[in-house]
């Protein structure tokens, strides 16, 4: 099955993309008009683990996984995003990106967004520039090099080109709006590119 977008990760960063892109199709924008999204969660997200006392707007003392849940279904408002449970094995880019997966099949897409956490990064078929993530506090952690678009380098150094990278797994710190902001940055990255252009999406009462 084909998507415009596939996001790889459903934890903070890749939920807060998807949102954002979600966003950009229910305003009609042309440049993104009907534009479809899946996200591929492997359903291990750290932020199940946390509870969440320092977070602007989040009540003090919500546990991660209730606010996990709640910005899923966020998420799945949107009709042109779709969540599945399940983990990617493989990604190839001949032209569009082939993602292969343990049990859904495989999937195309023009743009794949990699939000799959510092604790390992275990997909094969892009020989991609995987260092250790120095902002972690443990050991360990892993980071893909990018560039300033986020759009991720092979171990040449060379930019693959519609294949970004969100959250920790990009570098950032593990603190949730760090991390939910890096995921929004890439979205708006991604629409960029769409557009030609800078393009920012607010609401409006």
């Amino acid at each position: 099955m084909r998507y415009d977008v596939v996001i790889i990760g459903g934890g903070v960063s890749g939920l807060s993309c998807a949102i954002t892109l979600g966003s950009c199709v229910e305003h009609s924008m042309e440049f993104f008009k009907d534009k479809t999204i899946l996200v591929i969660d492997a359903g291990k997200s750290d932020l199940r683990k946390a509870m969440l006392n320092n977070v602007p707007g989040v009540k003090r003392g919500t546990l991660g996984d209730e606010l996990l849940q709640s910005i899923k279904a966020q998420a799945m408002e949107y009709p042109c995003i779709k969540v599945i449970e399940d983990i990617v094995h493989t990604i190839e880019k001949p032209n569009t990106f082939r993602l292969s997966t343990a049990h859904n099949g495989d999937f195309e897409a023009d743009v794949v967004a990699l939000a799959t956490g510092f604790q390992a990064f275990d997909i094969k078929g892009l020989d991609l520039n995987v260092v250790e993530n120095t902002l972690s506090p443990k050991p360990g952690r892993v980071m893909i090099k990018t560039n300033e678009r986020y759009e991720a380098l092979d171990k040449n150094n060379n930019v693959v080109k519609n294949l970004y990278v969100a959250g920790v797994l990009a570098g950032f710190s593990s603190m949730y709006t760090t991390a939910a902001g890096s995921g929004v940055q890439v979205a708006i990255n991604i629409l960029n590119n769409y557009a030609g252009k800078s393009i920012v999406i607010h609401d409006v009462p």
